[in-house]
Parts: C-alpha cells; sequence; structure tokens
C-alpha cells in the first residue's frame, strides 16, 4: 500500500498507527464477535433484545456527544498542526466544561424523556420490566463516563498515540469478555441486570485509563475553572451546526432497532442488534485507516497544504475500501456458515440483515472520509443539514414500506440507497467548500476504482467457490480466494507504476536485510 512507503516523517506515522489500529481491530474483532455470543447464550434472545433496544434509547439521547467528540478531536488537531501550544491549553480546557455541562444534559433527558419511553412505548413484556429499567439506569451511567472521556480521547487521537489507543481498546473488549464468562460460569438471579452493572465497571476502568494517560504525558490535559470564552465559543461554534446532523444521523441508526422492536418485538431487535455488531466490527476493521489519516488530513489543511491533504483524501478513501472488501466477499458469500460457527441460536432474519448491512457499510465507509475533509474545513453547516436530512429522511421510508411489505430487509434496502445518495452529496459539498477538492478525481482514485476490484474479486469468487460440502471449508477456499484476487488485482490497477517500484525495492531491502 502507499501509505507505507511515502518518504517523509508524516506518512511513516500515518503507516505506523494503521499497523496499531489493524491490529488492535483484528483482536477486537474477534473478541468482540465472540463475546456477542456468549452474550445472546447467557442473556437468551429475549433479554438481549431488551438490551440493545434499551441502550439503543441511551445512544440516541447521547447524539450531543459524538458532536463535541468531533469537535474536540477537530480543533486539537488544528492547533497541533498550526503549532499554538496555548490555543491547546485552551481547548482543551474548554472541552472538558462544555462535556460535564454536556453530561447532565444528558442525565436529565435519560431521567425524564428517556425514562418515559422506554416505561410506556417499548414493546417488552410486562415482568421484565424491572430488569428493563435497571438496565437502563446502568446503561445511563456508562454513556455518562463516556461524555467525560471525550476530551482525553480526543486528544490521544489528536497527538496520534495510536499505539496506546489500541492498548486501551483491547483492555476494553477483554474486560467485556471477563464479564460474560463471568456470568456463563457464575450465574446471577438475573443476568440481565448484573450484565448491564459490570458493564459500567468495565466502562469505568476504561474512561480511567484515559484520563491517567493524558494527565500523564500531555501537558494541555489540565482543566481550568477559568474557561477562555473565545475557545467555549468556537467548539460550540462548531458544535451547533454539526448537532441536527449527528441527530439525524443517531436516530436513524438506533431508529432502525425501535422500527424492528414495533413490527417484530425484541426478538426481530436481536436479530438488528448482531447485524449491528457484524456491521460496525466490520466497518470499524476498515475504518482503522480513516482514524490514521484524520489528524494529519486535518493539520495539513491548518498549514495550508492543500494537495497533500487531498492525496491523502484520495489514498484513505481507496485503501479504506479495499480493506473493507477484503472482509466483506468472503462473509457475504459465507454468511450461514459464519453465524453457525458465532452463534448457537440464530434469530430470524440474521444472516439477511447481515448481507445488506455489509453492502451499506461501503457508503458509510466513503461518508466518513468525506466528513473528515469537510470536517477539516471547519465548515459543517451544509454536511449538517443536508446529509442529516437525508439520514433522518429514511427512517419514515423504513416504517412506510415495512408497513406495506412486511418484509423487514427492506428497511435495510432503503438504507443501502440513501447511503450512496449520501455519498454523492457529500462530494458535492466538499467541492464547495475546498474548490481544490477534484469530484471527478476523488470518484475515479478513491471510489470508482476500488469498487470496481471489490465486485470483480466478489463475481469471481462466487463462480469458482464450490457448491456444498463442509462449510468451514468452503468459508476457508473463498477467504483464500477472495484475499489472493483482490491482491493481485490491488497490485495490476490501484498501484500505480512508480508505487509498484518502490514497494518492489523495499521488499529488496528487507530480503538482504533478513539474509
Amino acid at each position: 500500500m502507499q501509505i507505507f512507503l511515502m518518504p517523509t516523517a508524516n506518512d511513516k506515522r500515518i503507516a505506523r498507527n494503521t499497523a496499531y489500529l489493524y491490529g488492535r481491530m483484528l483482536l477486537t474483532m474477534f473478541v468482540s464477535l465472540y463475546t456477542s455470543r456468549v452474550v445472546l447464550d447467557v442473556l437468551g434472545v429475549s433479554d438481549y433484545g431488551i438490551y440493545n433496544v434499551v441502550g439503543g434509547i441511551v445512544i440516541i439521547l447521547n447524539f450531543l456527544n459524538g458532536t463535541m467528540s468531533g469537535a474536540t478531536s477537530r480543533f486539537l488537531s488544528f492547533e497541533l498542526g498550526k503549532g499554538d501550544d496555548v490555543a491547546l491549553r485552551k481547548i482543551f480546557s474548554a472541552a472538558i466544561t462544555v462535556h460535564a455541562l454536556l453530561a447532565i444534559i444528558l442525565l436529565i433527558l435519560a431521567e425524564t424523556v428517556g425514562l418515559w419511553y422506554v416505561n410506556t412505548n417499548l414493546v417488552i413484556a410486562p415482568e421484565r420490566m424491572a430488569a428493563t429499567n435497571w438496565t437502563y439506569q446502568f446503561s445511563v451511567l456508562a454513556a455518562v463516563l463516556t461524555v467525560m472521556q471525550m476530551p482525553f480521547v480526543g486528544s490521544i487521537m489528536a497527538h496520534e498515540a495510536m499505539g496506546y489507543y489500541a492498548v486501551v481498546a483491547i483492555v476494553n473488549v477483554l474486560l467485556k469478555l471477563a464479564v460474560v464468562l463471568a456470568l456463563l460460569f457464575l450465574p446471577t438471579a438475573d443476568n440481565l441486570i448484573a450484565y448491564a452493572a459490570l458493564i459500567l465497571v468495565a466502562s469505568a476502568v476504561v474512561a480511567f485509563m484515559y484520563m491517567a494517560y493524558c494527565r500523564r504525558h500531555y501537558a494541555e490535559c489540565r482543566w481550568s475553572l477559568h474557561n477562555d470564552k473565545t475557545s467555549v465559543r468556537r467548539l460550540l461554534s462548531f458544535c451547533s451546526w454539526d448537532v441536527f446532523g449527528n441527530l439525524c444521523f443517531t436516530m436513524r441508526a438506533q431508529g432502525m432497532l425501535v422500527v424492528l422492536n414495533r413490527f417484530g418485538g425484541t426478538v426481530l431487535n436481536a436479530a438488528g442488534g448482531l447485524c449491528a455488531t457484524v456491521s460496525s466490527v466490520v466497518g470499524g476493521f476498515a475504518g482503522s485507516i480513516i482514524t490514521a489519516f484524520r489528524p494529519q488530513i486535518i493539520q495539513q489543511y491548518a498549514r495550508a497544504d492543500y494537495r497533500y491533504m487531498l492525496q491523502l483524501l484520495d489514498n484513505c478513501a481507496r485503501y479504506s475500501l479495499l480493506l473493507l472488501g477484503l472482509m466483506v466477499t468472503p462473509m457475504i458469500l459465507c454468511i450461514d456458515t459464519l453465524l453457525g460457527i458465532w452463534l448457537v441460536d440464530i434469530p430470524p432474519y440474521t444472516a439477511v440483515f447481515c448481507r445488506l448491512a455489509l453492502i451499506a457499510v461501503y457508503g458509510e465507509l466513503l461518508n466518513t472520509v468525506l466528513a473528515v475533509g469537510i470536517h477539516a474545513t471547519g465548515r459543517v453547516a451544509r454536511i449538517s443539514f443536508i446529509s442529516g436530512s437525508l439520514y433522518l429522511l429514511e427512517l419514515p421510508m423504513m416504517w412506510l414500506l415495512l408497513r406495506w411489505s412486511e418484509n423487514p430487509p427492506v428497511i435495510y434496502c432503503v438504507h443501502i440507497v440513501m447511503v450512496f445518495v449520501i455519498v454523492y452529496v457529500n462530494s458535492l459539498i466538499l467541492n464547495v467548500q475546498l474548490p481544490s477538492f477534484g469530484m471527478c478525481r476523488f470518484w475515479w482514485r478513491g471510489v470508482a476504482v476500488p469498487m470496481a476490484i471489490n465486485l470483480v474479486c466478489f463475481a469471481v469468487t462466487f463462480f469458482l467457490t464450490p457448491r456444498g460440502g463442509n462449510g468451514l471449508l468452503i468459508l476457508v477456499e473463498c477467504t483464500a480466494l477472495s484475499a489472493v484476487l483482490l491482491g493481485a488485482l490491488s497490485w495490476m490497477f490501484a498501484i500505480d507504476g512508480e508505487m509498484r517500484r518502490l514497494i518492489i525495492e523495499k521488499v529488496r531491502q528487507k530480503f538482504h536485510k533478513s539474509i
């Protein structure tokens, strides 16, 4: 890949951070998928559905956190790019203050609107309402901890300390695995309540790890009672425009589970929750490259090096899509085998939900890349209002089509269509705000080339993969075949001649060094 061979120190840092994040995602992906299987086994389909829909309500109420964390990371990266240490301290202190206020707002909303909705609108058996309320309260407290840790996470990301970020992520998934294993071997009177309480403890450990590291390593990570009003206004101004888009995105993602609950109860919620786990893990794995690129894209914009910034943006889209294809092709073709390995009891519609959601991940990944470029400019009004409205439009479309067809997979089809419409809209927005951004170049190099490679790889693998026989063996064959095809096609079409020469030279140097 090109990112591993660029000559500058910044690009070497991107390569190193990408390697850290890939290692993190490889481990967390397998642990998370296994954990989900054990959670479903420990809680049962109904309680697992309750946990997902209750957690979804908390996430909807916590939509402001996504807005503020993005703003904090953006401004810290921007000031690091400019090299202004004083402004960096002011931004961090302001971020702590604003996040504390956000935590208070979250608590108020959760204990009023959220509590009312949980007790009056969710389709839950009466005998499970007490456990549902306990689960809800523990989830709210975990969300508050997440809010307060976000300025510290933003600082780690802005400083590109991806090694430590990867360590904490691994600790997080291992703690969650320990929780479900404890419940598996030491069941309690109510495993749903115990699970929510122990997840809260795990969240507290993770929050402490982030805070302690930042306090020790970064001088700007200090809070002052007397905050700089200009810094607070800059954060709030950015967020005031961004909040609508984040609210719409969050309502679409979690509202989908609510729609499923209204039409199919907690069993359909379990299928939707498992599907969300699969798509988020796979998207997060491919999105590791975006996380590695994000600070440098913003810092290059702060330095007015637009040519290098846009080069990073194109590379980010291309390589994240190729990496995604490496996983999506065998998963779509062998999803039944994978679910059989992963789960004991497979809720209805889980396989078809997963196939459709994995297709949508391509569009979600591209929207994330374009959002990084737009956020770097600091002007988020257009993307917030236009893209946010399109995301919100999905919910009534899902509701109407599901009511008309009575076919649950239709809601994922709606999302696939809309997410690619939003990709095109976001590329138009970036072109308006940054005229040097070439839409044709981005769509050709960053989108068309990797998507064509993925489609050819999928088609060839589909026709060459044997039918019937041992499912596990077919999965291995399918994965190996798609990986070889993707690697060969990427070498021929996604990497130019000069880059291939550099790769060969790099491999030759490593070979001579090893002998």
